[in-house]
């Protein structure tokens, strides 16, 4: 299977490109990948959307899917500068100041437009080490090809190493990059937050890294320009000190995804299961939370 990638990196971006339109039909038109999610995720999102306009933005996300499919094999093999031509960042200045102090940044994103290529981009961005956050894949010999072409550009620390890498590199100028947008599994702590027109879960990580490190959180906003063109752009989301305990930068990074996202909806994973049911105990904590907000005693 690693061999085929690799081999399949070195394609030239118009065989690619025309391997993601065949990509396309076979997984969305003949084998109907997670059809039923998206349809449903376009419910939740686009509520008052027509079935047209629906319509168009989920073929549109499948085409840009599988495009962003073939490019990201295509970024194992590509240089540098290669990236830095294709992803453009809108706003350099924004971070300027954090870097001359060097002070430390936890960056947050989402999965949307080539999460690989953005990947890459912000490590190159950055005047010191970072760290990314990922989640293992199953297969292992897939896992470790994927490590090794984000190590090309930062360090992918595993999800459950994050804590010992905080504390490996806490007095340190560094940088934690996470895109936190995807749902935890069930038997993990989640945080449920309106997202778009219903409940959505979330990782606590944005939140208690950022109490953990003290550092800057930033969130950077991905675009699609064109095929194989994008560009992102920083937003300060909070600056230390991060009091212990606290939701408000996890309820910032959540407004800063859908607003990113109702930005450019095609572009953005909607193949993810991201609206679950919550179990009892959650449900009956939703409750409690909607009627101290209502009658104003907490939070």
């Amino acid at each position: 299977m690693t061999r085929l990638i690799k081999a399949l990196s070195h394609l030239p971006f118009p065989v690619l490109y025309a391997l993601a339109a065949v990509l396309r039909v076979l997984a969305f038109n003949v084998a109907g990948y997670r059809r039923k999610v998206i349809e449903r995720n376009l419910g939740i999102m686009f509520p008052d959307a027509t079935a047209a306009e629906k319509k168009k933005i989920k073929r549109d996300f499948q085409r840009y899917f599988a495009e962003a499919a073939v490019e990201t094999l295509k970024g194992f093999t590509m240089s540098e500068e290669e990236i830095r031509e294709r992803v453009h960042v809108e706003n350099p200045e924004c971070l300027q100041p954090y870097i001359e102090r060097e002070q430390s940044m936890l960056i947050l994103t989402l999965h949307q437009s080539n999460i690989e290529w953005l990947v890459g981009s912000i490590c190159m961005a950055l005047p010191c080490p970072v760290a990314g956050v990922y989640k293992p894949l199953h297969n292992p010999h897939v896992d470790a090809f994927i490590k090794a072409g984000r190590a090309r550009f930062g360090k992918p620390v595993a999800m459950k190493s994050t804590g010992r890498e905080i504390l490996r590199l806490r007095k340190s100028f560094r940088a934690i990059l996470l895109a936190a947008d995807q749902s935890p599994i069930s038997r993990e702590k989640r945080f449920w937050h309106p997202f778009f027109s219903q409940q959505a879960p979330f990782y606590y990580g944005p939140q208690a890294i950022a109490e953990a490190t003290q550092a800057v959180v930033v969130f950077v906003h991905p675009r699609r320009l064109s095929r194989g063109r994008y560009s992102i752009r920083w937003e300060i989301l909070a600056e230390p000190p991060h009091s212990a305990g606290g939701t408000e930068i996890l309820e910032r990074f959540i407004q800063a995804c859908e607003r990113s996202i109702r930005e450019q909806p095609t572009t953005w994973w909607m193949s993810n299961k991201k609206w679950k049911t919550p179990k009892d105990w959650e449900r009956q904590a939703l409750e409690d939370a909607s009627d101290n907000r209502a009658t104003g005693t907490g939070r």
